[in-house]
């Protein structure tokens, strides 16, 4: 009897891996010297660190709740959790952004979300079943995320899709954290 669901044939799709070869180490381990001696990487830590405070509280601040209610949604608590989904994302993508070197935004993203898991560990567990950074990131192109997309992407898991006032609020909490991350980077002073 055949085998109905043999799929030994069938390839993977994506970008091709990396060889041993193609890995620069010398190249990685003198920029790694390099940014800890410098201080950078003492700082990316402290960074990643001190960013989980602005969405690792329990109850959502009174001031959010306000904005989004000033902007026409009702701060359902589904609609609060993806705002504080959002702004991990918004840090994610800022760090990307606005440090001086990938090396230093993955140092900074893995110390904010080891701090995110010790401390709010519920949160956390909820943000990597969400699959909410899959829906962000397939709409980015070119690894370039817009505001305006993020802003429908958050309308869609809010369950709102289509929704331009939804997607409004989005556009405006990106853009607003975005911001805020990036003040906080300048402050660290990278060198």
């Amino acid at each position: 009897m055949p085998e109905l669901y043999d799929d030994s044939d069938m390839k993977i799709v994506g970008a091709p891996q990396k060889s041993a070869e193609d890995v620069d180490f010398q190249g990685f381990l003198a920029e790694s010297s390099r940014q800890h001696f410098n201080g950078n990487i003492a700082k990316a830590k402290t960074l990643g660190a001190n960013i989980v405070s602005s969405f690792s509280y329990r109850a959502a601040p009174a001031e959010l709740v306000d904005f989004v209610m000033e902007n026409g949604v009702l701060p359902t608590e589904d609609v609060l959790l993806q705002t504080r989904f959002l702004s991990v994302f918004s840090a994610e993508i800022s760090l990307e952004r606005y440090l001086p070197s990938p090396l230093l935004a993955e140092i900074a993203k893995s110390a904010m979300y080891d701090v995110l898991m010790q401390f709010s560990p519920d949160f956390y567990n909820s943000l990597a079943r969400s699959g909410a950074f899959s829906f962000y990131y397939m709409h980015a192109g070119n690894g370039d995320v817009a505001d305006a997309e993020v802003g429908r992407q958050f309308a869609v898991l809010c369950g709102k899709g289509g929704d331009p006032v939804y997607a409004a609020l989005g556009e405006k909490l990106h853009r607003m954290n975005t911001s805020v991350y990036r003040k906080a980077i300048r402050g660290f002073v990278f060198v």
